[in-house]
């Protein structure tokens, strides 16, 4: 699952591309290397339940997606 990270300087939302006004949601998982920022909590849910299906995808088939 991903971890909430507490500082990070974003201008973009990752999921929308939205500019973030206020403080970004910063979020990195265990397999991006970067942290990923987000505008609000409904862009987060939303990259996440993507981020979900598509690891699950990975642990069906056992194939690896770049």
């Amino acid at each position: 699952m991903p971890m909430e990270i507490e500082s990070s300087k974003a201008l973009r939302c990752d999921n929308c591309g939205k500019l973030i006004t206020g403080k970004p949601l910063s979020f990195k998982t265990c397999c991006v290397n970067k942290p990923k920022n987000f505008c609000s909590k409904q862009c987060f849910m939303k990259w996440r339940s993507e981020w979900l299906r598509n690891q699950e995808q990975i642990k069906r088939t056992g194939n690896i997606i770049f």
